[in-house]
């Protein structure tokens, strides 16, 4: 490829890139916005604002990014599934583990209990972690849009990571 179209192909990635920063703050800024609009519906509970010490639970990803060939994607949903269980898995192992060093110290006749049954259950679906925030007609709508608008930014924060680095490849191109 000539000098030209290097130079060229820059420009378009660079304003490609500005474009996608440009999307990016608008995102983030209605994330935000829906955000503070919740906890200001949210000021009279108990609780207080939506944030990490509002649930109980422990979070457990729902978006997943992979990377192949050295280019970001969001990882399909069947993918994130077989990640989510081999996670598990790994916890379950740690966790047996763990209560085998136990029961090794316990007397012979505590062990007589009957088969221990396992809590866990495969995962079938990705859990949506806005449903730790109250039952599916209990959460705000503005707390919903909070999440989208969030969650849109995914795909945008993938292509601007991808952009960079085209732009640093053919940058590099441009120096040798």
């Amino acid at each position: 490829m000539p000098d030209e179209q290097k130079y060229a192909k820059l420009l378009e990635l660079l304003a490609h890139y500005d474009y996608l920063l440009e999307q990016l703050e608008v995102t983030f800024s209605d994330g935000f916005q829906h955000l503070s609009r919740a906890n200001f519906h949210n000021k009279d509970s108990i609780r207080g604002r939506y944030g990490s010490d509002y649930w109980d639970e422990h979070f457990k990803g729902s978006q997943f990014i992979s990377c192949r060939n050295s280019n970001f994607a969001a990882m399909e949903p069947e993918r994130a599934l077989q990640y989510l269980a081999q996670f598990e898995s790994d916890l379950e192992d740690e966790q047996e583990e763990d209560q085998l060093g136990k029961d090794r110290k316990e007397s012979s006749l505590t062990n007589r209990k009957e088969g221990k049954k396992s809590k866990s259950k495969p995962t079938t679906t990705l859990y949506d972690p806005i449903l730790m925030f109250g039952g599916v007609l209990s959460i705000p709508t503005s707390l919903r849009q909070c999440q989208s608008s969030f969650k849109g930014s995914i795909g945008l924060l993938i292509e601007l990571v991808n952009c960079r680095r085209n732009i640093e490849q053919l940058g590099s191109e441009l120096k040798s």
